[in-house]
């Protein structure tokens, strides 16, 4: 009886939550915007008719057009004659870039990329300060003195230097850790460098805000009666901590997201993040800055930049959302 009451009150809880998110209506429509950014990623192989990597020089520089063109010539460089939303070979909506590969594919494509930075970059950093933060405010002492100045530390060296030297370090040849990736991954070596670099560095804020909930938290009863029965630390931080600091991990998570991706545009574009065959908005936007002058160049930057831009406005809409709805001493409506 007691556990279905319980379960009962998690139920309620929840369907609170999104019927307050409900109200916030830009982070619903944020929450949808990234949800379809999401399928198109995933699905971009069947959306589009053409292969990301295959140039053809005689469409460089296209414009965006919704009509084919009437040289057979074009129809030979398509992977299929139609994708799943009935977009025909030799339809270039974005236009073409500078070896005449279609732009929307490769926007698609990279958002693949893009969007798997951010989401392991800013899920893996927040888990990663969240579970650091909960164990330095609940043990104390000398742990937390020793966390909470290396956290002051880092958070007072600028960020982006950090990251130019860590993952220009990451990326040498030389590297032991680099050889070790790029033996085991291949290709996908700068990503998952990329999406260690942005990890070991964007942990600082969540360990503040959990650490700051926990050393609330703590002095709770329902902590000292997990104590008093003997709990062990990891079931009284994963079981009671954790979870009642959940609301702020899940805000910093989404935030963190949005950021990652920012982090990840910004590496790229100056040649140390997403390396080629892989495709991410970010190096997309590199390789655009040559070609802003030429016919047509201007495309080539406006539409990844575009899709950056609303992917981490969305995000931080949904965090906002998050925020109100999970806090229940928010007044907020929208």
């Amino acid at each position: 009886m007691i556990e279905g009451t319980r379960e009962e009150r998690a139920t309620s809880t929840w369907r609170l939550v999104w019927t307050r998110f409900k109200n916030h209506r830009l982070a619903l429509l944020g929450g949808g915007v990234i949800f379809l950014f999401v399928l198109a990623g995933i699905f971009a192989p069947w959306i589009s008719p053409y292969d990301p990597s295959r140039s053809n020089l005689r469409l460089r520089f296209s414009a965006p057009s919704l009509h084919a063109p009437e040289d057979p010539r074009v129809l030979p460089r398509c992977a299929r004659p139609r994708g799943i939303l009935g977009w025909p070979c030799g339809v270039h909506p974005f236009g073409t870039d500078d070896l005449g590969r279609d732009v929307l594919t490769r926007v698609l494509f990279g958002g693949r990329v893009s969007l798997l930075v951010g989401f392991s970059a800013g899920i893996g950093a927040t888990l990663f300060g969240g579970l650091l933060g909960a164990t330095s405010a609940y043990l104390g002492r000398w742990l937390d003195v020793i966390l909470c100045r290396l956290v002051d530390t880092l958070l007072s060296v600028p960020q982006f230097p950090l990251l130019l030297i860590l993952s220009g370090l990451l990326a040498t040849r030389e590297s032991a850790l680099a050889l070790a990736i790029s033996e085991a991954l291949g290709p996908a070596k700068s990503i998952v460098i990329i999406i260690l670099v942005i990890t070991s560095l964007s942990w600082m804020s969540a360990f503040r805000l959990v650490r700051g909930e926990v050393l609330s938290l703590k002095e709770r009863e329902f902590i000292l009666a997990s104590k008093a029965i003997g709990a062990s630390f990891a079931r009284t931080v994963f079981r009671h901590l954790l979870p009642n600091a959940g609301h702020v991990l899940i805000v910093q998570a989404t935030l963190m997201v949005g950021e990652a991706i920012l982090i990840e545009a910004g590496l790229s574009f100056l040649g140390l993040g997403i390396q080629p065959p892989a495709v991410s908005w970010g190096n997309m936007l590199t390789r655009a800055q040559e070609y802003l002058y030429y016919p047509n160049g201007i495309f080539l930057a406006l539409f990844p930049g575009l899709f950056i831009f609303m992917t981490v406005l969305c995000f931080n809409f949904v965090g906002d959302g998050l925020r109100d709805a999970l806090d229940p001493r928010s007044t907020h409506r929208v």
